[in-house]
């Protein structure tokens, strides 16, 4: 009969390295983004929403060949 646990399984004793120095599951060695960089993200983003939107309706004016 097969197993049917939901046990993680190993393969012949392998194991991931430790990691080194930054825990990614450890939220408080990650520090939020602060307001200033939040907005620089933000604006970054709308500028190339803005730069997508212009080169469509630059492509949208073409004449025909």
């Amino acid at each position: 009969m097969s197993n049917l646990s939901w046990d993680p399984m190993t393969s012949d004793g392998y194991e991931d390295p430790p990691e080194r120095g930054l825990d990614a599951y450890d939220p408080c060695e990650i520090d939020p983004p602060e307001p200033m960089q939040i907005f620089t993200r933000l604006g970054l983003l709308l500028m190339i929403a803005l730069a997508f939107g212009l080169a469509a309706e630059l492509l949208v004016r073409l004449p025909p060949h």
